[in-house]
């Protein structure tokens, strides 16, 4: 039997996403709290304020993209979603239609339908090789 196909995201994705959640925090203890000794009539910096918001919705999609991980194992039979909360496998003779030629949609991602079930690979996160290789393990 052949190995499986093993289609991950790309590391960068990872080391990105678990940098910001380290760094945001830290980020956050130096960047002065903008509503602090504001009176009646006065406004706060619009830059602080600013980081203030977007620093926390950073982390916050740094941990979604970590907690929403996902690798996919293809063998001649069937394609295997992995994440942490658990295994959706989906055989070959359910798939639908294939877009792996060029990216489609938004963002721009690679798509095969199994009926009402959509796995989607999108185009920045995943290696254009393994895509191909997959391309070719569904045409046989």
């Amino acid at each position: 039997m052949d190995a499986p196909l093993v289609i991950r995201p790309k590391l960068w994705l990872l080391l990105g996403a678990i940098a910001a959640i380290v760094l945001v925090p830290m980020a956050l203890s130096f960047v002065p709290n903008p509503f602090e000794g504001l009176g009646p009539e006065e406004r706060p910096s619009r830059f602080f304020a600013t980081m203030w918001l977007l620093l926390p919705i950073l982390m916050l999609v740094a941990a979604w993209r970590v907690l929403a991980w996902t690798s996919y194992r293809a063998t001649h039979d069937w394609i295997e979603a992995r994440n942490m909360l658990g295994v959706k496998r989906s055989a070959w003779r359910d798939l639908t239609s294939a877009e792996l030629d060029t990216p489609v949609g938004m963002p721009p991602a690679y798509e095969l339908r199994f009926g009402k079930y959509k796995v989607r690979f999108i185009a920045r996160h995943h290696d254009r090789q393994k895509i191909q290789a997959l391309k070719a393990l569904i045409a046989r």
